[in-house]
């Protein structure tokens, strides 16, 4: 651990150098060595040397990154985006912000530039605002990771801006000379934008460059680098907190950088961090991880040290390739018609290895079986669908309602798409191996054949830049609920595994799973802008009005009516039955569990959980547990309402898991209206029919679906074992003193960064969320302890020894612990 005296040298993180003479980076090999870490007073000493009054005295080396491309390119923007680093937006004054826009690709500089379809039939406006959302995701992400840090900086000349800071240069000027009001009407076009959306992080100020000029020639190109330079230096300056063996840690790291050598073994940069003195590895390399640093993801065998390098590895393998000779002219229509590559062609690759490893970790290819021989899913090179077509299902009538993910921004996060196809995929196989049927790619469309006790459902995925529709089509009759449980289940496992920060999916914040309303049109009635027509059906162009599936659940719960409001004219009331196939099976629905007040210290965390059902006297029998001996023995009749009244509201996501029928559970739902009574029959249900196969019903199978990651209800393991309780009250001493850095703390102790977000969004106080997580982390955990939690305190993250032993003198010293606990009786939050 960092000693407290340690801890409180900062260090600056320097990701550039001043140098005395002007020197430009003109190849990878002008990089500087790596830099030693200066204290603070070393940096003051050399800004003192400087002369900062002349422009041709300050030099800032720089490593510039142009993320243009089609969206093949905009999939690895992850492992080199930076949320602290300058980003300058450019628009081409010579195009037409409504015009569609034109992507263009080329392979090598040999090739010749193609044309590419525009699969959404974005704008120019509408690429130039998707920049602006993306940056403002990029900053917001860096804001939930490091809650207590303050995003924003000031200049040397005072100026204040927010990460990441983002320039606007408009380009080719010279293209509409002598027509100001060309300029002056984007201007406007751009600052409307602006005041429609929070950009914080965007400066107001244009620079008209005229792309005929060379070098420094032209005013706006010497304000443009001026500023840059400004920007640049204030991130440079403004120091980032961090243990110091954390900064030796990265300095060691950087020392084993060079051209012949791009990344080593885990152990190797374990063996690194020992020498440092960091005890946390995993919690340090998964920093600079985060900070782009270096590329590792927990469970791979390599720290990648330069994550560019890494990039360009990416992009050459899934890109549109020029020249493959090692392929036959069959393979190669196949990896571009269809988004398949042959293992054998990527084994032929250098670093083969590394990239099949890495490229898996990013969501970026899955295997799979193609014409016989092992393949890998790519979609990043799928073909858009034909120009002109709709993006939409087939208009037969569905029997299973779409789902619609929708996002804060109304934006799909910039690689989601892909990301998510490959991660279906990967997390279908898991749950039902064996999967036959090989999926049909495009870059903005998927079909996905998912199998499931040999009924096969065809499964669309659509991009609509917007959002993102989920067209279920089973190709048999029957009841369908189990798959629609098993999907919804998956789909969401996917989102929140991408959701976090070590995916680098930097504006994938949070998300919706939402249906679209039957009771009206939308809230837009003008004419929409491509088609041209009023009240357009297209998906895109509809403005559609959806429902959240945990509002929908809430009022489902509730027996209240859903009122769809936006037609001013009248009132009408959504048909919750319609939708019932996915509320019946969402696996960790928002409805939060009663915790409007902490208070619990003589019950278990399990009855405390179960306290929000209602209470139903002695008419349940408890069910005596004194008999359990192991997890081989049977779950008796008599068992089954204490195990019932233990889960409470999670009863039904342990019966999916143990395959009870979807209409089974439907049908005593509909017919037992006293949540306890409906839970025991539900448990039952599958008792019974465990007995009826000639199987024995045992504590084994439940423990699994307790321990299952969907569940996570260790505290009731821990109740049936008559197991030591880590005791509430500690919980409620804790909270509001770990409250402002809570997430991070969350962190530390190993809590899913989903089920954070949860508790944050849940309530509306620090410390209310801070007591939610910890009673999450609690249940979720074998077997928590006073000590774990005073470990977490002593985190290099954390760093609050002050805490940590005052929680020890109150908690494990048993002479005054009953007293300590006995006076936090009536305490609450």
């Amino acid at each position: 651990m960092t000693s407290e005296s340690e801890a409180k040298t900062v260090l600056y993180k320097k990701t550039a150098e001043y140098l005395d003479r002007g020197v430009h980076m003109n190849s990878e090999e002008d990089a500087p060595e790596p830099l030693k870490p200066l204290l603070r007073e070393e940096i003051s000493k050399i800004k003192s040397q400087r002369s900062t009054e002349h422009d041709q005295n300050e030099v800032l080396r720089v490593f510039v990154s142009d993320f243009a491309g089609q969206s093949i390119y905009y999939d690895t923007h992850g492992c080199f985006v930076k949320p602290h680093c300058p980003y300058v937006l450019v628009h081409d004054l010579s195009l037409e912000f409504d015009k569609p826009a034109v992507p263009r690709f080329k392979a090598s500089y040999e090739e010749e530039e193609i044309k590419m379809n525009n699969p959404y039939r974005t704008s120019n406006l509408d690429n130039f605002t998707s920049w602006l959302k993306f940056l403002q995701g990029l900053g917001e992400c860096q804001d939930q990771q490091f809650p207590d840090k303050s995003g924003h900086f000031t200049t040397a000349k005072g100026e204040n801006f927010k990460l990441p800071p983002v320039l606007i240069a408009l380009t080719h000027s010279d293209e509409v000379k002598d027509n100001d009001s060309k300029i002056d009407c984007v201007q406007k076009r751009i600052n409307k934008v602006l005041s429609g959306g929070k950009y914080e992080n965007v400066l107001p100020e244009f620079f008209v460059i005229d792309n005929t000029l060379e070098g420094d020639d032209g005013d706006d190109v010497r304000k443009l680098r001026r500023k840059l330079f400004d920007l640049s230096n204030a991130v440079v300056d403004r120091e980032t907190l961090m243990p110091m063996k954390w900064l030796d840690f990265e300095a060691a790291l950087s020392q084993k950088l060079s051209p012949n050598s791009k990344y080593i073994p885990v152990d190797k940069a374990k063996q690194e961090a020992e020498a440092c003195g960091v005890g946390e590895f995993d919690h340090a390399i998964k920093f600079l991880h985060r900070q782009g640093v270096v590329v590792h993801h927990s469970g791979a065998s390599k720290v990648v040290l330069d994550p560019p390098w890494l990039m360009n590895r990416f992009t050459k393998v899934i890109s549109m390739p020029g020249k493959l000779d090692a392929l036959s002219r069959h393979a190669l229509d196949v990896f571009k018609q269809k988004g398949i590559m042959f293992q054998e062609y990527l084994e032929t690759l250098e670093d083969a290895e590394l990239l099949k490893e890495l490229m898996q970790k990013f969501s970026l290819i899955c295997p799979c079986q193609h014409e016989g021989k092992a393949a890998f899913c790519v979609p990043s090179v799928a073909p858009a669908m034909i120009l002109g077509m709709e993006l939409e299902a087939s208009k037969m009538e569905l029997s299973v309602p779409s789902l619609f993910l929708t996002f804060p921004r109304q934006l799909v996060p910039m690689s989601l798409f892909t990301k998510l196809q490959v991660k279906l995929i990967s997390e279908w196989e898991k749950r039902f191996p064996n999967q036959q049927a090989t999926p049909s790619f495009y870059c903005n469309y998927s079909l996905l054949p998912l199998i499931i006790d040999g009924d096969v459902y065809d499964v669309y995925l659509i991009d609509f830049h917007e959002f993102i529709k989920v067209s279920v089509f089973p190709k048999q009759d029957g009841n369908h609920f189990k798959f629609a449980s098993h999907l919804l289940a998956t789909l969401k496992k996917c989102l929140d595994d991408l959701k976090s920060p070590d995916q680098l999916l930097f504006s994938m914040t949070s998300y919706d799973l939402e249906v679209e309303c039957t009771c009206c049109f939308g809230k837009e009635e003008t004419k929409c802008s491509r088609h041209h027509k009023i009240q357009c059906h297209s998906d895109r162009c509809g403005h559609r009005h959806f429902w959240k599936l945990s509002d929908l659940q809430r009022f489902y719960n509730d027996k209240s009516p859903a009122v769809c409001r936006s037609d001013k004219r009248l009132s009408k009331v959504f048909d919750i039955k319609s939708v019932k196939i996915w509320l019946n099976t969402v696996p960790d629905t928002a409805m939060v569990e009663d915790s409007s007040n902490f208070r619990w210290p003589n019950e278990t965390s399990s009855e405390a959980s179960s306290s929000g059902s209602q209470s139903t006297g002695d008419s349940y029998p408890k069910g005596s547990m004194n008999e359990i001996t192991g997890f081989d023995d049977e779950v008796c009749e008599r068992h089954v309402s204490w195990l019932a009244r233990h889960l409470s509201k999670d009863v039904e996501k342990v019966a999916m898991l143990l395959e009870v029928d979807a209409v089974e559970i439907e049908a005593i739902k509909q017919g037992e209206p006293l949540p306890e009574r409906r839970n025991i029959e539900i448990l039952n249900s599958w008792r019974n029919a465990e007995i009826k196969l000639g199987k024995k019903p045992t504590w084994d199978k439940i423990r699994l679906c307790l321990e299952d990651e969907t569940v996570g209800r260790c505290d009731v393991i821990r109740a049936l074992l008559k197991e030591d309780e880590l005791d509430c009250r500690v919980l409620l001493w804790l909270a509001p003193r770990i409250a402002a850095s809570f997430r991070n703390y969350a962190r530390v102790l190993g809590v899913p960064e989903c089920e954070i977000d949860m508790s944050s969004q849940n309530f509306e106080g620090v410390e209310r969320s801070c007591m939610d997580v910890l009673q999450r982390w609690r249940r979720k955990t074998r077997n928590p302890k006073v000590e774990d939690l005073i470990q977490a305190l002593e985190d290099d993250i954390i760093n609050r020894p002050d805490l940590a032993e005052e929680m020890r003198e109150k908690f494990c010293n048993h002479e005054v612990k009953d007293e300590v606990l006995s006076q936090l009786d009536n305490l609450s939050i």
